[in-house]
């Protein structure tokens, strides 16, 4: 039995598809403009690579305690990464996090630029990286609409050996009311696509949702008829300074997917997108139908 297992091992590496000691807890990667890391007990790794400025340590990357941590901030962008982990340890208090930082900060306190050259390099740390962390899930809630989907090369052979490896790369939509195309790298065909739902208030107040309402898709959310999932957007998020703030987009709705999806695992990349398609019911507005998937948020029974 043991050479048997040991052949079939080799046989898995030899492909590029390694095994993952089910004694390893499983970790989400965000990759975002970084973190408050001080806020959040289970980051186990950081890793940051920056376009334009540079990482912590002066230089462009960088690896290790401190490499996406940020200081809290009153810019309301640069909270963004702090309230998609906030959302993740929400959904699945157990998963272990590695933030990626990937955006740069200026030096009065707003984000630099970046393009999805830098999710792609991100991308890359992650292959390299899966099996030490055990990462299963990878939390992407940036991006753009690029014609034709288009994207760095390299950027959908990282996503298919991620793939392959059971590993889900989660995609925000983006929030420019589309009705036919998504972000990048949202729109890539491996990609596990999010849009959001907005129900019942169609106002900013900080009211989360009734799970008994019909779910609506938001009016902002791009979306088509490739787009995977719908989930609600409104959430109270973590900011940098520690408080909580109401905040609604398909970036929420993203990071409560990847939260959902890292508690509900299955053995396989497919077996898990399986059971989230059945576990589905359906969302709709007057442009989009698609599928919708519960998470229960804090309080709820």
């Amino acid at each position: 039995m043991k050479k048997v297992i040991g052949l079939v091992i080799g046989v898995l590496v030899l492909l590029g598809i390694q095994p993952v000691s089910a004694d390893v807890p499983q970790a989400v990667a965000v990759i975002d403009n970084g973190v408050n890391t001080s806020l959040f007990p289970k980051i186990i790794a950081e890793y940051c690579v920056i376009e334009y400025t540079t990482c912590p340590n002066g230089k462009q990357t960088m690896e290790g305690t401190g490499a996406a941590n940020i200081a809290p901030s009153t810019v309301a962008t640069v909270n963004h990464g702090t309230e998609m982990l906030s959302i993740i340890s929400t959904v699945n208090p157990t998963a272990n996090l590695i933030p990626i930082k990937i955006v740069g900060t200026t030096a009065n306190g707003n984000l630099y630029l970046y393009s999805n050259t830098a999710v792609k390099l991100a991308l890359d740390w992650v292959v390299a990286n899966r099996v030490k962390y055990n990462i299963t899930v990878v939390n992407v809630s940036v991006g753009k609409i690029f014609a034709g989907c288009a994207v760095p090369a390299g950027t959908a052979e990282d996503i298919a050996i991620l793939k392959a490896n059971n590993v889900a790369v989660i995609a925000a939509t983006g929030n420019d009311s589309n009705r036919t195309s998504m972000m990048s790298i949202a729109c890539l065909p491996d990609v596990v696509s999010v849009g959001a739902t907005d129900n019942p208030w169609p106002g900013s107040q900080g009211y989360t949702y009734d799970p008994h309402a019909k779910p609506y898709i938001a009016r902002y959310s791009n979306g088509n008829t490739a787009t995977s999932f719908y989930l609600n957007a409104r959430w109270m998020v973590q900011q940098t300074s520690g408080k909580i703030k109401f905040m609604v987009g398909t970036s929420n709705a993203t990071a409560a997917m990847s939260g959902w999806w890292s508690l509900n695992r299955q053995a396989t990349w497919q077996a898990t997108y399986n059971f989230m398609v059945a576990s589905a019911t359906v969302a709709s507005n007057d442009w989009l139908t698609g599928k919708y998937i519960y998470v229960k948020q804090p309080g709820e029974h």
